[in-house]
């Protein structure tokens, strides 16, 4: 199929789901418990470096202590979707935010996150999540479909207001066999640190997120039906390991404010990865610096990419 007649065929129908999405806004409240990022804790931990930080700890129960602040984008496990199987795609991922066939095979594309550093989340902590789709648009490709992008806006917020803001890219397209891009990236890292994703690892973040998009845990399917040489790790644990690289080599007195980031090519459980970040900029008069943070695949190539911002608490 090319990509006009594609478009030509599916575009009427994109247009009328996109107008019957774009600006709906869901709410799902809840409070930020210390079990729960205490098992993030435990599942990440053995993939970061030695001197990433250690958080509080309830004495009692060996939780993570009330009060402590949520690391950078700890969020993407709290706030569970209140979705039964049967409304769930094929894929096992939310169809309220697909669009319809055939842009069925989605990937996480990147996003923005952005930080309030005078108003984190906190454990046991009451929270709220607003999420709304922003915008649905065609991407047309030469010689390919096209692709739909979903672009959705996620706010959190606490008693006192605004703690964290999420904007997040998904695309949707025809299945197709994805093949890895192997864009080199000849920067020199001031930090980095190997790792080798294992399936425990998906697994545990999949159930922490309460991501069921079966790509990152059931083989036959990620192989089989959409042609992956393997299972995929989540991008927004991809997202979090490169965040919490970052923790362990946060300047003192300095927060995250914002990361704006892109997926490239997919990484696969089982295939060594590197985490790697760079300083680029420290502006003394605004008190902010900025951190490039990527991954490298085992081929070399890079697979997300982004530019954190630190601010002076």
């Amino acid at each position: 199929m090319s990509s006009d007649s594609s478009v030509s065929s599916h575009g009427s129908e994109i247009s009328a789901w996109k107008e019957s999405v774009v600006g709906k806004t869901s709410v799902l409240r809840g409070r930020m418990d210390g079990r729960q990022i205490t098992l993030l804790d435990q599942s990440i931990r053995p993939y970061l470096p030695p001197q990433y930080p250690n958080y509080p700890r309830d004495t009692k129960v060996g939780d993570v202590a009330v009060d402590a602040v949520l690391p950078p984008a700890a969020h993407l496990v709290y706030f569970p979707s209140h979705t039964a199987e049967p409304e769930l795609a094929p894929d096992g991922y939310h169809a309220d935010e697909a669009p319809p066939p055939p842009f069925v095979q989605r990937v996480w594309a990147g996003g923005l996150i952005e930080f309030y550093p005078s108003n984190p989340l906190r454990v046991g902590h009451l929270a709220a999540q607003t999420k709304q789709i922003e915008a649905v648009d065609i991407k047309e490709r030469a010689g390919a479909n096209p692709l739909v992008f979903v672009a959705l806006l996620l706010d959190m917020h606490n008693e006192a207001g605004l703690c964290v803001r999420e904007r997040r890219d998904l695309a949707y397209m025809v299945p197709t066999n994805l093949q890895r891009k192997i864009v080199s990236y000849n920067k020199q890292p001031d930090f980095s640190h190997a790792i080798t994703p294992s399936e425990i690892l998906l697994f545990r973040y999949s159930a922490l997120s309460w991501n069921s998009h079966r790509i990152h845990y059931d083989a036959p399917y990620a192989c089989g039906i959409e042609s992956h040489p393997g299972l995929l790790v989540h991008g927004p644990l991809t997202c979090t390991l490169l965040l919490q690289l970052l923790q362990s080599h946060m300047p003192a007195g300095m927060a995250l404010k914002s990361f704006d980031y892109r997926a490239i090519s997919p990484l696969y459980c089982g295939q060594s990865l590197s985490l790697n970040g760079r300083w680029i900029a420290c502006d003394d008069a605004s008190e902010t610096s900025r951190c490039e943070l990527w991954v490298t695949n085992n081929e070399g190539g890079i697979s997300m990419k982004g530019v954190a911002t630190l601010v002076r608490l």
